[in-house]
């Protein structure tokens, strides 16, 4: 009994790390047209350096491919509404409430209606990932858990991705907001500060500065055993007044830095998750005059730098379709 304990412990300890990606070696990918490095930090942070666009394309691909392509997988069959053939029947009905916005259908139309240059860079990519993924020794461990095989990446997908995080950013139905819409409309400023002020000991500025307590309001401001001050019926407005939620950015002027750079961030206000949505990534082309950095993050199953850099210009955040330049 412990030696089939002990060999089965051995096989899955194989198997698992036959999965994770080679990072050592050569490898002849189809579409090439130069050569290709890619390089990883102590972190596992990838440096690509090509000598065209399209090559970079290919080697993230590369790379999302070989990290990544689980959460890829997941991306686009949960925009396109076929988680359940994945994950089991649990998830058909929110794939039939997905289908409705037949989102393959419009990918598939985006595709079609690409320019020249932006769908070489997307077909790059798409070779790249599948490379990636066939570069692995077994397949990643998620598929031997669900006994499935992971499919080819085409170029819809990356699209469907694009839409999976549009979905992500959606409230459905608004609920929270409109409520909270609804209380300020209907409560009085007091009352209304009194209970969206947050909490000063979380909401510490950078220079460690703390907020004020919230004052709680009283009698004489309102009353809500009389209803005092308190309208019948939501006005008109209340709708307008709903608190939106979003990211924000916020930049540093180079007067103010070490360095004499300037700075630029910014908080997306998304989920933390495992892995995280981000995946880290700089973009070098070294073509003589037509030299390229790019550093950042990109969502995998895309093929540009999210938010980032270009060492002359650094924006936080920027569309996701966006050709790489």
């Amino acid at each position: 009994m412990a030696g089939t304990l002990l060999l089965a412990a051995a096989a899955l300890w194989l198997a698992l790390r036959a999965s994770l990606p080679a990072i050592d070696g050569q490898a002849s990918v189809p579409g090439l047209a130069g050569r290709v490095s890619i390089e990883r930090d102590a972190a596992g942070i990838a440096t690509i350096t090509a000598q065209s666009r399209a090559d970079l394309a290919l080697g993230l691909g590369f790379v999302h491919g070989q990290d990544r392509f689980f959460q890829m997988d997941l991306l686009r069959r949960a925009a396109a509404g076929e988680l359940s053939a994945l994950l089991g029947p649990a998830l058909l009905s929110a794939d039939r409430e997905l289908r409705l916005h037949r989102f393959r259908t419009v990918a598939r139309t985006v595709v079609a209606d690409l320019d020249a240059p932006s769908r070489a860079l997307l077909d790059a990519y798409v070779a790249g990932v599948n490379a990636g993924v066939s570069s692995l020794r077994s397949r990643p461990f998620e598929y031997w858990l669900l006994r499935a095989k992971p499919q080819p990446w085409n170029a819809e997908d990356s699209v469907l991705c694009v839409h999976a995080m549009f979905l992500q950013l959606q409230d459905s139905a608004g609920h929270s907001a409109l409520q909270r819409g609804l209380l300020r409309a209907m409560l009085p400023e007091s009352l209304w500060r009194f209970l969206e002020a947050g909490a000063p000991e979380w909401d510490a500025a950078i220079d460690a500065t703390h907020g004020a307590e919230p004052r709680i309001p009283g009698a004489g401001e309102v009353d809500l055993r009389t209803r005092k001050d308190l309208p019948a019926r939501p006005p008109p407005d209340a709708v307008a007044q709903l608190a939106l939620l979003g990211s924000n950015n916020w930049a540093v002027a180079g007067s103010r830095t070490a360095n004499g750079a300037a700075l630029v961030a910014n908080d997306m206000h998304l989920d933390l998750k495992v892995p995280n949505i981000w995946y880290r990534v700089r973009l070098v082309q070294q073509a003589a005059g037509d030299a390229l950095e790019l550093n950042g993050v990109t969502l995998p199953g895309t093929f540009s730098i999210v938010a980032g850099s270009n060492r002359s210009n650094a924006w936080p955040k920027a569309s996701i379709t966006s050709r790489l330049s």
